[in-house]
């Protein structure tokens, strides 16, 4: 939509599903409420996809594509652009985890942000990128 912020550089992905409905938490995580593994997500855990998506959910396989290795994404940055609140996507993640379907890592620690041969590493990388 012309004019809507936000809309360009929105992600193929997301903007190919269409808008408006989310898929209901019970039929994304194929009934699960809730898991076991959910408690070491948090809105900055760094995700990457791990197992193959033949065969299941359009919503996992979704997830799955858009944190394909090298690309780790965090959390909450799923959730945006899937469009989904926080809680439904760390429990759809929980059960992605335990079914091996996905590797989580934690984000970098205090003391790694204020390396500064690492950030420049970054910096050279986001760089490339552009």
């Amino acid at each position: 939509m012309a004019g809507h912020p936000g809309a360009a550089g929105r992600d193929p992905a997301v903007t190919s599903r269409g808008r408006g409905r989310r898929p209901r938490l019970y039929a994304a995580t194929g009934g699960r409420s809730s898991t076991a593994r959910t408690s070491v997500l948090t809105m900055d855990t760094l995700i990457t996809a791990a197992g193959d998506d033949q065969g299941l959910p359009s919503e996992w396989r979704a997830v799955l594509d858009l944190c394909r290795p090298p690309r780790a994404l965090a959390v909450a940055e799923l959730a945006a652009r899937m469009g989904w609140r926080l809680t439904p996507m760390t429990r759809l993640l929980g059960v992605l985890l335990e079914r091996g379907l996905i590797h989580h890592r934690l984000p970098l620690s205090p003391a790694e942000t204020c390396n500064v041969v690492l950030l420049t590493r970054i910096r050279e990388c986001l760089a490339k990128q552009l």
